[in-house]
């Protein structure tokens, strides 16, 4: 995001004579704009400054000039194990369900995105919906902003369209991000980000990065996966929900039995998936 500034401009004409007095003089209303790097500047003439607005460490004066909204935009980075243990896999997530997805999010805002987002392939194409939220720095329990967004085979969130980083309206500042998944256990980064313009969030690089360290995520070869196993979605990996996909063993579509998200419910998502992930549940 660029940082605007407005900045006031006044022509000094000189007149000269008897007395030599130099007179301030405003003329109407103008100006335009100029960019630098990621600084772009709004000047006008002969307009007053008459408010200020502020967002974090940056603060914008506006002569006559709306008000400015200054919006974040993250660029959140994470795997899912069910998907990424395909075994066909080379760094990447299987996209299995991708001609099975809904265009609107099983999330609680329901956004919703165009059908073609789903016709793309290779390393940028969607592998499921997730849920994003923004968290507040002093209080984590808190949420500050929350939105659905599509993850990548490549472990890249995107917004609705695709491949747009995901826009929240919350101002720039630290925050807590957190990720759910409908079948897998949600994580949270570790401490609060700083977040203003574009921010890259990668919470797969480094388990000490995400709360709860280790614990929290399963170390897939370097690569460190948020865990799959949660059918009824309740933060905890346990034998109930073992015994609820026991029942739907021989089903396909898109399902939340479906821990490997390959199209179909069959035991290996009990016995490959589940019943090793027993016991953990989410750290925050």
């Amino acid at each position: 995001m660029k940082t605007i500034l407005t900045m006031l401009s006044l022509l000094l004409i000189p007149f000269f004579g008897i007395s030599q007095s130099i007179e301030k003089f405003s003329i109407d209303s103008g100006g335009a704009s100029s960019s630098a790097g990621n600084i772009e500047i709004f000047y006008t003439l002969g307009e007053v400054n008459v408010q200020e607005r502020s967002a974090g460490n940056i603060q914008v004066s506006e002569g006559f000039i709306n008000p400015l909204n200054l919006a974040i935009s993250v660029h959140p980075k994470v795997f899912l194990q069910g998907p990424f243990m395909s075994p066909t896999n080379s760094g990447l997530m299987n996209d299995n369900l991708r001609t099975m997805l809904s265009t609107t999010s099983p999330y609680a805002d329901a956004l919703t995105c165009n059908a073609s987002v789903f016709t793309i392939t290779g390393s940028e194409a969607i592998v499921d919906w997730v849920w994003v939220e923004l968290r507040d720095a002093t209080d984590r329990t808190i949420v500050v902003e929350s939105r659905s967004a599509l993850l990548q085979r490549d472990g890249d969130i995107v917004a609705v369209d695709g491949t747009s980083s995901v826009a929240f309206t919350a101002t720039p500042n630290s925050y807590y991000m957190l990720v759910n998944h409908r079948n897998h256990l949600g994580i949270l980064s570790a401490n609060p980000i700083p977040l203003s313009g574009n921010t890259v969030v990668d919470l797969s690089a480094n388990p000490s990065e995400v709360f709860g360290g280790s614990i929290s995520v399963s170390d897939m070869g370097g690569i460190y996966a948020m865990y799959s196993g949660d059918f009824d979605g309740n933060g905890q990996i346990q034998n109930s929900d073992a015994s609820s996909v026991f029942l739907l063993v021989g089903n396909s579509g898109y399902s939340e039995a479906d821990m490997d998200m390959n199209g179909q419910v069959q035991n290996t998502d009990i016995n490959n998936i589940i019943s090793p992930n027993t016991g953990r549940g989410e750290q925050f």
